[in-house]
């Protein structure tokens, strides 16, 4: 008893390890779409960077002058894309590789807004990512990692499935915990949309 009791949690505790390696991986994977999407910043001709600025000074005007309730629905769309598209790939049994990618992808996006920023507009700039990215980001950057490490999950379950005689699982049952958690996602979603709507509505005017 005791033996099956030491490997039972042997178990536990190598594919706890397992799940923190895979988040540490997509976490780093998100740190390195920031840092090269601050490198494009600084490498980008400036006729480039105005092209940039002006696109990002139409953004912030529209920010400042639609109601809370667009904002509201606006952030959420952009926001679940993301999660809809990782959670689409998870039913496919190759589907990994595109899950890897999407956290990259999304630290691009951040890492070129808050560089310009920065770049453009110094303290100014620093002080809107703080105010105006970081907070529904934070919320919605852990949400992500939270759906790429599900998508990746589920989708090697489907690719085993492919070998059914090395692999038996109750697949309904799995897909019910799948769909379980990323409705949980989708609500931290609203979550960082009701954020981006307060801290927009509080401190876009000023920009």
């Amino acid at each position: 008893m005791l033996r099956i009791v030491e490997f039972k949690q042997g178990t536990f505790f190598s594919i706890f390890l397992k799940k923190i390696k895979l988040t540490k991986v997509l976490f780093v994977l998100f740190l390195v779409g920031m840092v090269y999407g601050a490198m494009l910043v600084s490498l980008n001709q400036e006729e480039a960077l105005k092209q940039l600025g002006s696109l990002m000074q139409k953004f912030i005007d529209k920010r400042a002058e639609q109601s809370i309730v667009i904002t509201f629905f606006s952030s959420f769309i952009s926001s679940m894309f993301l999660i809809i598209v990782l959670f689409i790939l998870g039913f496919f049994s190759i589907g990994q590789p595109c899950s890897f990618f999407i956290p990259l992808f999304h630290g691009l996006g951040l890492g070129l807004s808050s560089a310009y920023l920065y770049s453009c507009r110094g303290i100014q700039g620093i002080f809107f990512c703080l105010v105006l990215i970081a907070p529904s980001a934070i919320i919605s950057t852990f949400t992500l990692l939270l759906g790429a490490k599900e998508s990746i999950r589920f989708s090697n379950k489907n690719f085993k499935t492919l070998f059914p005689k090395k692999y038996d699982q109750d697949m309904q049952g799995a897909l019910k915990i799948y769909v379980t958690k990323f409705l949980v996602l989708s609500f931290f979603q609203l979550i960082s949309a009701f954020v981006d709507m307060i801290f927009t509505f509080l401190f876009a005017r000023f920009f």
